[in-house]
C-alpha cells in the first residue's frame, strides 16, 4: 500500500498506518507499507497519515483489504452414467461472487499411493479457458474415469485447489442394463434411504445383480 500526500512535497514526511482505526506503524520514512505474506487476519480497513514535524496531513480514505483462504473448485458432470458415444458436459464452479477465472480441465490417473491421483490436462475446447464448462465428445467408447478441474486468475496466476474427482461410468459397448437412482438428485444425505434399481433391457430372468462402488 502506498500513502500519497497530495499538495505536499514528497520528501521529509513520515507515515503512520492504521488498521481498523488502530495505529499499527507509528513512523515509517517510506510511503509504502508492505505486508508479506498476507494472512486471513490481515483483512481490515487501512488508512494512512503523513507527519512532518508538527504538521499532520489529513487521514486518507479507507482501503478495505480482504484476504480469503485458497478457494476450491467444484466440478459437476452430466450425465455421469453414459451410453457409448454420448457427449458429456463438465462444469467448474468457484465462488459465484468472483470473476475473471480461467479454467483448466484434467483427467485423473490413479497413482501407486492409495487415494492419490496424478492429472493429465485436457486440451482446450470451444471458447477456451475462460469458459466454465467443457464438453467431451468421444469419437470412440465412452471415456470412463475420473475428472477434476481448477481455476486461476491474475498475474502472476493464483490457482484454486483442485476439485474433488468426479467419475464417469458406462456399461459395455452395447449396454443391456440401466441404473436408476431414487430420489434422482445430485446430493444425498446420511441417514436417508436411497434406492438403486438395475433395469435389464429385455428378458430380466436368470440374471444376478452385482453392485460396484468406487473401490470395487
Amino acid at each position: 500500500m502506498t500513502c500519497d500526500i497530495q499538495g505536499g512535497e514528497d520528501t521529509d514526511w513520515d507515515y503512520r498506518w492504521y488498521k481498523n482505526s488502530q495505529l499499527v506503524i507509528t513512523f515509517n520514512t517510506k510511503s509504502e507499507y508492505r505486508i508479506s505474506p498476507v494472512y486471513v487476519s490481515s483483512s481490515g480497513s487501512y488508512t494512512c497519515k503523513g507527519v512532518k514535524g508538527r504538521t499532520f496531513s489529513k487521514t486518507s480514505d479507507a482501503v478495505q483489504l480482504t484476504v480469503s483462504d485458497q478457494p476450491k473448485a467444484v466440478l459437476r458432470i452430466y450425465p455421469q452414467w453414459l451410453n457409448p458415444g454420448d457427449s458429456v458436459s463438465l462444469s467448474c464452479e468457484v465462488d459465484k461472487t468472483s470473476t475473471g477465472w480461467r479454467f483448466s480441465w484434467y483427467r485423473t490417473v490413479p497413482t501407486l499411493t492409495e487415494q492419490s491421483y496424478s492429472f493429465q490436462r485436457l486440451p482446450e475446447a470451444g471458447n477456451g479457458a475462460t469458459e466454465d464448462s467443457y464438453t467431451l465428445i468421444p469419437a470412440g467408447p465412452t471415456p470412463t474415469g475420473g475428472y477434476v478441474c481448477r481455476a486461476g486468475r491474475g498475474d502472476p496466476v493464483y490457482d484454486t485447489l483442485y476439485s474433488e474427482p468426479q467419475f464417469l461410468w458406462s456399461g459395455d459397448l452395447q449396454p443391456s442394463v440401466s441404473l436408476r437412482i431414487s430420489p434422482n438428485t445430485t446430493q444425498h444425505f446420511t441417514s436417508k434411504s436411497l434406492l438403486l434399481s438395475c433395469e435389464e433391457k429385455g428378458n430380466s430372468t436368470g440374471w444376478r445383480l452385482m453392485r460396484y462402488t468406487e473401490r470395487g
